[in-house]
């Protein structure tokens, strides 16, 4: 197993963004779970701010996925504090 994974958002052949697979769980957990509550903060505006009804729908459809994603994250997050306190 290689070390680092490039980010599939790479922009470029040659990817610059990776990410260490050898990390513990609990770190690419948190991370993960930062990524997804950043994009959340974004649709929440985008869903408070549109005049558009096809957008909010749109938007509110992928804020209602992340939002449970992320209440799901979090679970996996006391569970992985949990072990590490063992």
């Amino acid at each position: 197993m290689e070390q680092f994974s490039a980010f599939k958002s790479n922009p470029t052949s040659v990817p610059v963004l990776a990410f260490n697979t050898f990390a513990p769980s609990h770190l690419l957990h948190e991370t993960a779970r930062s990524r997804v509550r950043i994009g959340t903060e974004l649709l929440e505006t985008l869903a408070s701010s549109s005049d558009n009804p096809n957008l909010h729908h749109l938007v509110t459809a992928a804020l209602v996925s992340l939002r449970d994603g992320l209440d799901m994250l979090g679970e996996i997050q006391r569970r992985l504090d949990g072990q590490a306190e063992k």
